[in-house]
């Protein structure tokens, strides 16, 4: 199951309940540590061996060649799971009271930022169980690997959050909405 990073029990709100600007940390909970993974592939891998071996000194090769294509596709999907473990969102808001969003999908890191003033959540879907953050031409989908239950309890704790930082701010009808792409990492 997935959830977020920062809470226990459904005691707290998602959000860290410091002196600081509200945080969400919402990623995948994984299962095994990197250590272990390695662990397990090592164990299969060593399995597989010692089957294939006898095998293969009686000249029967199609048992080795079966391990060797088990292995590497094992390994593949291995590689796969490692590098999607960090997978998620973090969203807080910054000093100069900005939203900022990263989104971490595989090897790729995305920095954005929004004006609070501006920005809203959006909640769509065929079964109406995507959440994004928009900001004028910008959307983002954020929560993507959380359950149905937490993503309605951070779609109530943002929505809540921005409104108010819009009230704190005090937003005039001239104020335009600068929406920018920070940084990206690959």
């Amino acid at each position: 199951m997935n959830t977020f990073s920062s809470t226990d029990a459904g005691s707290q709100p998602a959000a860290t309940a410091d002196d600081e600007p509200p945080r969400w940390r919402l990623k995948r909970r994984c299962a095994l540590t990197p250590r272990q993974m390695l662990l397990s592939f090592a164990t299969l891998a060593v399995f597989s061996a010692a089957v294939a071996l006898p095998f293969g000194l009686h000249g029967v090769w199609m048992i080795p060649l079966w391990c060797l294509v088990e292995i590497t596709i094992a390994g593949t999907l291995y590689l796969f799971y490692m590098v999607h473990a960090a997978d998620g969102e973090q969203i807080s808001f910054s000093p100069e009271g900005e939203l900022a969003i990263e989104v971490v999908r595989g090897l790729n890191t995305q920095h954005y930022c929004m004006n609070t003033a501006w920005a809203r959540l959006e909640r769509g879907g065929a079964r109406n169980d995507r959440l994004w953050l928009c900001c004028s031409p910008l959307r983002i989908e954020v929560a993507t690997q959380l359950g149905f239950g937490e993503k309605r309890r951070v779609e109530r704790e943002l929505k809540l959050a921005l409104a108010e930082r819009r009230t704190g701010m005090g937003r005039t009808p001239d104020m335009q909405p600068p929406v920018q792409q920070v940084v990206s990492h690959s």
